[in-house]
């Protein structure tokens, strides 16, 4: 199914012209608002947008960015709206937010309508780079209406992405844009072929429009790839520059362009060319390493060790190579080009590519814009493999390819081998292997011992949620398998050895689950499956496992004497119409032990929404086999 249309249009505007759209007054409600209770295209919705409006237009060499946006809570849960946060560039006053004005409606106060006090409205640094305006806004319950209104003016000239869509439904939305004196822009809407769009340009008043009306929310789904995929917006990049003395100045409407301009750029290319201080010592030692690959991965373990990153993303580098070093640490950019240049002093071919991580969304080949892009990585060209490496964020091996992009497009910045590539992992998966060895006492309860490797990717998954949270990391891969099921003497080994599965080992208890006179077993135990995921009637997103995965588990049950297996369930084998996922359940009674094996392989990580109810079924047969009980009874 086609699900959306992009459109490539060239903006060269240069004058002003009054908004389009009448909106009702700040802090004046309609009738019609008060009397909304329920979203008529969006019936599900906690709270909705009544109109969420933005408008740009220039003051000589300052770009004015007005946002005005009102909503209504409708349901309890909708509460959380009401706390409004608003994001701004604040680095050296590159963005200041003024003339904040917020207001509410609740019919249960008196006056009904508030204008929110200056006190209530504060602002926060973030970081370095970033800071918020909060607004607390006042007695939000459903029925409320609220609505806020600001400025941000901006020194330097860039455009921000326009979501007509968000979590919650939109009833109207526009964005009117006046671009500045001699600069072209060029933008790209993705949308849905069955939600229209305006759009009015007025060439000589220098101003376009662009408007969406009763868009249903995009809420989160299970193994969700990339929201701003499937958001109906806008997105914008600068593609000229008229001179005052004539000629235009193209920029990035081709990929050798986007090259050519990025390499030219101070914070990118000019990066890559700076002498970091690191000592010959150090260079000497790293040169005389013989094989390629090795020489790779200690450049790459050094810099991850020895350099922070500070949780600044960015394609760019922030306060530039030299300093990171000086400094041990920088945003994404920097640390990302200081391993580039480290690469290229050790003699490696080392490029720079921007990749966008599988939750900034899909690239689109078609066109040049490097606002596709949410982070430079590292590649490296090793006898025609290429392997990718980011210093930047969640350690990974060098053998492996970082699991945020996986499945993804990036562009290698190279004149001669650089070009759009495909990052694609078929050889290592997320696979776990579970063995289990227990005993069911007279009264039904189990004890036993599981031993658990996690390979590849889910041995990075794992060892990240362990060093996150040790307790939260017990609950969400062993003890929410069944009410009751305890832990003890955990251990975890080979968690600073790459080359070696992450190994847990650990003893359990379940107590008893009893049904008169019989025992319920529980045998679906530390399968990765405890439930189906796939539950909603629809979807809307594509369904992104991430990467390939491959679970075996093992169970030995010894049975006591006393208690005799009521029925056996059959052997049995399930595989998806094109065998991308397969499942298959043995069980067998030897010598009073119960022996038990699940397998579940996948073929390939990501699916369409149209094949939506293929998985569900699959998920739903599959949990439910797992889950299925085994009854015991008194012979």
């Amino acid at each position: 199914m086609k699900r959306f249309v992009c459109s490539l249009l060239c903006l060269a505007l240069v004058k002003l012209c009054a908004a389009q759209t009448t909106l009702p007054e700040p802090g004046e409600f309609t009738d019609a608002e008060k009397s909304i209770t329920e979203c008529p295209f969006d019936k599900e919705a906690d709270a909705v947008v009544i109109f969420d409006e933005a408008r740009v237009d220039n003051d000589r060499n300052e770009q004015i960015y007005t946002r005005r946006t009102r909503l209504k809570i409708l349901k309890q849960k909708g509460n959380r709206y009401g706390d409004v946060v608003i994001r701004y560039y604040s680095k050296d006053d590159m963005e200041y937010i003024s003339e904040i004005e917020a207001y509410s409606y609740n019919p249960k106060t008196v006056p009904d309508v508030k204008k929110v006090p200056q006190s209530a409205i504060f602002r926060q640094k973030i970081n370095e780079w970033w800071s918020v305006v909060k607004i607390a806004m006042p007695d939000v319950q459903p029925g409320t209406i609220i609505e806020y209104k600001y400025f941000i003016t901006a020194k330097r000239y860039h455009l921000n992405d326009w979501n007509f869509q968000r979590e919650i439904p939109v009833m109207h939305s526009h964005f009117s844009l006046a671009v500045m004196p001699n600069y072209e822009f060029t933008y790209r809407i993705f949308k849905s072929d069955q939600l229209p769009i305006v759009i009015k340009k007025e060439k000589s008043e220098g101003r376009i429009y662009f408007e969406m009306n009763n868009i249903a929310g995009l809420r989160d789904e299970p193994f969700m790839d990339a929201e701003k995929d499937y958001l109906q917006h806008i997105e914008f990049q600068l593609s000229g520059y008229a001179g005052m003395f004539g000629g235009t100045t193209r920029y990035m409407t081709t990929w050798d362009e986007v090259t050519r301009e990025i390499m030219q750029r101070s914070d990118f290319g000019v990066q890559l060319n700076k002498n970091i201080p690191v000592g010959p010592e150090w260079l000497d030692k790293v040169k005389a390493i013989p094989t390629a690959y090795e020489r790779m991965a200690a450049v790459y373990n050094f810099v991850y060790k020895n350099i922070n990153w500070n949780g600044i993303g960015g394609l760019v580098a922030g306060d530039g190579v030299k300093e990171t070093w000086e400094k041990k640490q920088g945003n994404s950019g920097d640390v990302n080009l200081l391993l580039i240049n480290l690469l290229k002093e050790a003699g490696l071919e080392a490029y720079p590519l921007l990749v966008s991580e599988r939750g900034n969304g899909k690239v689109n080949p078609e066109f040049p814009f490097v606002g596709q892009f949410n982070k430079t990585m590292a590649c490296v060209l090793i006898n025609d493999k290429k392997y990718v490496l980011d210093a930047a964020g969640p350690y990974t091996p060098p053998f492996m390819t970082p699991f945020t992009v996986i499945n993804t497009k990036a562009f290698l910045v190279n004149k001669k081998k650089g070009g759009i590539i495909t990052l694609t992992e078929t050889e290592k998966k997320d696979r776990n292997y579970v063995n289990i060895q227990a005993r069911i006492d007279d009264n039904g309860a189990m004890t036993g011992k599981a031993f658990i490797e996690s390979k590849e990717y889910a041995r990075l998954t794992r060892i990240r949620a362990w060093q996150r949270d040790k307790d939260r990391f017990r609950e969400n891969y062993y003890t929410s398998y069944e009410a009751g099921l305890k832990v003890d003497s955990l251990q975890m080994h080979n968690i600073d050895n790459d080359s070696l599965s992450l190994e847990q080992q650990f003893n359990f208890s379940i107590p008893a689950i009893a049904s008169g006179d019989y025992k319920l077993i529980n045998l679906n135990l530390f399968t990765s499956i405890v439930k189906n995921p796939f539950i909603s009637d629809i979807r809307f997103t594509n369904i992104d496992f991430g990467c390939l995965q491959s679970h075996t588990v093992l169970e030995d049950i010894e049975l006591p004497a006393s208690l005799k297996i009521e029925t056996l369930p059959k052997n049995l084998r399930m595989i998806m119409p094109d065998t991308s996922i397969s499942f298959m359940r043995y069980m067998e009674v030897k010598d009073n032990v119960l022996r038990v094996k699940y397998e579940i392989n996948f073929t390939r990580p990501v699916f369409t929404a149209d094949e939506y109810e293929y998985i569900k079924e699959f998920y739903k047969k599959m949990a439910g086999i797992m889950n299925e009980q085994i009854v015991l009874r008194k012979p």
